[in-house]
């Protein structure tokens, strides 16, 4: 008896089973997708609420080492000459007028101590007469200092090119942080938000702990910026300038889009707002973090920005 030959033919799938496929592995993506997109955003939200925190606490060493904050602006600018401010009297020479934020100051609580060394910002300045005298830029040490963007000031959501010419020909790293100077921002006068804003950072003038009636706890210290790179929202973590880089207002709501709202004459509003859905992260004064909802109520917003109002907040109006 022979045993006949076995065939085995594979089938192949047809045109229409194949379309079927890759239909379902479509469909799964594109419900998986948005899961994924979800976690990947509490991880860089998680990461951007630890950095503002430890941002937080070096301000908090800096305070407790020289007895009080950091000013938002170190130096003086062109204002004091046409309007005899007390703490910018008229006539100071262009390293007396530097732009250097507040982040440089606390550049050795940040454990950068060898960049705070190089950008030297009291021998020579930086920013001196906003970027309109020079000679500081020709300092090889601090045109590289300025450049280095420091990881901790910067959000994982942010967009941001890290390199900013918006002040060209000095370019200079940005930051997706910068100081609360208060509620007053494009709608006063520029002295008036300069140096008598009613939040935690001003020019020149150090807010010390005792300012801050209102409690650290219930004060904002800092905040969220988008487009650093763009003139608009310009944010440069070396460079403080009213409205824009390292000083904001909450003038404008949370996520007020930079260019919109009240603005002053250089189009810049001065608002916070992050690439986080809903809302921004914030760091207060005793060094804790908070995500506030972008649609919380404007006088709330305002409130928690000033130093000493007195005003009563519930903590449900936070969230």
């Amino acid at each position: 008896m022979r045993l006949g030959k076995f065939r085995h033919t594979a089938r192949a799938f047809s045109l229409v089973e194949l379309l079927v496929v890759i239909a379902i592995l479509g469909t799964l993506v594109a419900l998986l997708l948005p899961a994924v997109q979800a976690a990947r955003e509490t991880a860089r939200r998680a990461t951007c609420s630890s950095r503002q925190r430890e941002v937080g606490l070096a301000i908090l060493s800096y305070e407790s080492l020289h007895g009080g904050f950091p000013a938002g602006r170190i130096g003086c600018d062109d204002t004091g000459d046409s309007e005899n401010i007390a703490v910018c009297p008229p006539g100071l020479p262009p390293e007396k007028k530097t732009g250097a934020s507040g982040f440089v100051e606390v550049l050795p609580q940040l454990e950068q101590q060898p960049l705070y060394d190089r950008i030297a910002v009291y021998k020579g300045g930086l920013w001196n007469r906003n970027v309109n005298d020079l000679k500081w830029y020709g300092d090889v040490s601090k045109c590289r200092g300025i450049k280095e963007r420091l990881e901790i000031l910067v959000c994982p959501s942010d967009t941001s090119s890290p390199m900013s010419d918006v002040y060209a020909p000095v370019v200079a790293a940005t930051s997706s942080y910068a100081f609360v100077q208060g509620s007053r921002g494009p709608d006063v006068l520029e002295r008036i938000a300069k140096f008598e804003n009613n939040g935690l950072f001003l020019f020149v003038i150090r807010r010390r702990a005792k300012q801050v009636t209102d409690g650290l706890s219930c004060t904002l210290m800092l905040g969220e910026v988008v487009l650093s790179d763009t003139w608009e929202s310009s944010n440069t973590w070396s460079y403080a300038l009213v409205n824009a880089d390292c000083l904001r207002s909450t003038a404008n709501p949370l996520n007020t889009r930079p260019g919109t709202g009240v603005i002053d004459i250089d189009r810049r509003n001065g608002a916070f707002g992050s690439q986080h859905p809903g809302g921004a992260i914030f760091c207060y004064a005793d060094g804790h973090v908070s995500f506030l909802d972008e649609n919380m109520d404007i006088d709330v917003y305002q409130a928690v920005s000033t130093i000493s109002n007195s005003e009563i907040i519930e903590e449900s109006a936070l969230r």
